[in-house]
C-alpha cells in the first residue's frame, strides 16, 4: 500500500492507493465526505461547507471539474493563526486507475510554509485523507471529525 506525503517548501501533497474503482473513489470524495472527513459536511449547489467544532471552510467547484475545489470562505480556529488563511487555497484531487484499484492524490495548493497552520493542517490531512478516506475505501473503519 503506497502512501506519500510532502510538505517541505511545497504544497501539502499525498497519495493513497485503494482497492476500489475510480467511480467509487470519486463518489466518496464528492458525496461521502460525512463518512470520512467530517460528519458536518453540507453540499451546496456550487460546492461544499465543512465544519469542525467552531471552524468551517467553504469550497466551490465547477461541476465539469468537481475534483478542483477553491476555498472561498474559512474561519479556522487553530491556535493563534489567522482564521481566514485557507481562503484562496485549492484542493486538487487526482484519481488514477491501477491494476489493484486506483491511486488518489490530494494536493492542497497554498498549504505550504507560507501558512502558519502548515503543521496542524498537514496532520489533519494525514488523519482525514491519508488514514480515514483510505480506510473508508479499503473496507476499514473511517474516522471522520464528529464535533
Amino acid at each position: 500500500m503506497k502512501l506519500k506525503t510532502k510538505t517541505t517548501g511545497q504544497n501539502y501533497r499525498a497519495m493513497i492507493s485503494v482497492p476500489t474503482d475510480i467511480a467509487t473513489a470519486r463518489a466518496a470524495i464528492f458525496n461521502d465526505m460525512h463518512l470520512w472527513w467530517t460528519r458536518r459536511a453540507e453540499r451546496t449547489p456550487s460546492g461544499v461547507i465543512v465544519r469542525f467544532n467552531n471552524s468551517h471552510a467553504s469550497f466551490t467547484f465547477d461541476p465539469e471539474n468537481a475534483l478542483r475545489w477553491l476555498c472561498t470562505d474559512a474561519h479556522m480556529i487553530i491556535n493563534d493563526y489567522d482564521p481566514a488563511e485557507w481562503i484562496g487555497t485549492q484542493l486538487q484531487w487526482d484519481i488514477t486507475p491501477t491494476d489493484a484499484g486506483c491511486d488518489i492524490t490530494l494536493e492542497h495548493e497554498g498549504l505550504n510554509a507560507h501558512l502558519a497552520c502548515l503543521d496542524v493542517c498537514t496532520r489533519g490531512w494525514q488523519s482525514f485523507f491519508e488514514t480515514s478516506l483510505k480506510a473508508h475505501l479499503s473496507g476499514g473503519t473511517p474516522t471522520p471529525e464528529t464535533n
